[in-house]
């Protein structure tokens, strides 16, 4: 299927629909665990957060926890860590960038489900997305990321190398 960016529209529209979760719970009897199943799937990460002063998977526990309100319980079962490595992280990375993100006009929205592959790390496993997703250059997702070319391309050669399948 073809790959869509996803616009801040779109994400408008997702919020509308959260709005209408909560009484189809009710309605229909579907589970806390169904419906946070199907929130997990929608959540979004701006590529703006990303930044020289942190690392990507201190970005994305800082916007979940101050932009989305999400406790450290529910982002460490979003993106598949241990409660207490994402503890320390969010205090690291509030420490070490102690602002509210900046969201500016955003071209590309990263879904929080691609951490969830435990076996990639958390920047593996977004140059991963990137580059698969979108065909980005290393030069392209270099500079959305923050980070050296040299870097990006060794991390996706590590992911797929991750990501092959055994004979």
């Amino acid at each position: 299927p073809e790959k869509k960016i996803l616009t801040f529209n779109d994400l408008i529209e997702f919020e509308k629909v959260k709005e209408l979760l909560l009484p189809l719970k009710e309605k229909y009897d579907i589970s806390l665990d169904e419906l946070f199943a199907f929130v997990k799937a929608q959540l979004f990460l701006p590529i703006t957060i990303f930044n020289e002063k942190l690392t990507v998977l201190e970005s994305t526990v800082k916007y979940l926890k101050e932009e989305k309100n999400l406790s450290l319980h529910k982002i460490s079962e979003v993106i598949g860590r241990d409660q207490r490595n994402i503890w320390h992280i969010s205090n690291k990375a509030k420490k070490e960038y102690s602002k509210k993100f900046i969201i500016k006009k955003v071209k590309f929205w990263i879904p929080v489900s691609i951490f969830s592959k435990t076996k990639l790390s958390a920047l593996e496993s977004i140059v991963f997305y990137l580059k698969e997703e979108f065909s980005l250059t290393y030069h392209e997702i270099a500079l959305l990321l923050k980070r050296d070319d040299r870097t990006i391309w060794t991390v996706y050669q590590r992911a797929k190398k991750k990501n092959a399948k055994p004979r």
